[in-house]
């Protein structure tokens, strides 16, 4: 099974279990933090984001290993898809690609329950933090492989 899937799956039965478990969650109308947001402008915001991202991500890059990866397109890349065991090195595994990866995942997973539900579930409470779930922990450390990658990447 693609990682991609998996982590949307993951995403998908946490909060299945919260909603039929008993558990304590909230049903968020609105967008991050429960800011309320137009239904239009939310929907088009998305489709823009994930359009620049699967363009930005089709883009020729150089990575840290030019012979195996030199101008790869990271949507069509086994890698990306967490379909390539033969190269997997734990230690190699936040790259840009994995943080891509985290960002799509969340963002799919979040849209489904939108469309779904017509809200996000979200389920886990930190303090002095607004509840989350575990899609928006995806994006959040995705976004944060993806910066540090690219800061690093920069000659």
């Amino acid at each position: 099974m693609p990682f991609f899937i998996l982590l949307i799956l993951i995403d998908q039965a946490s909060k299945y279990m919260v909603r039929h478990g008993g558990g304590f969650y909230i049903c968020n109308p609105g967008i991050a933090f429960g800011i309320k947001i137009n239904t239009v402008v939310f929907y088009v915001s998305w489709i823009l984001i994930i359009s620049i991202l699967i363009i930005w991500t089709n883009l020729k890059f150089k990575t840290s290993n030019p012979k195996q990866f030199q101008n790869t397109n990271i949507l069509n890349s086994k890698r990306f898809w967490g379909l390539d065991f033969e190269h997997f090195d734990l230690f190699r595994i936040w790259n840009l690609e994995f943080g891509i990866l985290l960002i799509l995942s969340g963002a799919l997973s979040n849209i489904l329950d939108r469309l779904y539900f017509g809200c996000v579930i979200d389920f886990i409470k930190l303090p002095l933090w607004p509840f989350f779930n575990l899609a928006d922990a995806f994006i959040t450390i995705g976004v944060i492989i993806s910066v540090v990658n690219i800061k690093i990447s920069k000659p």
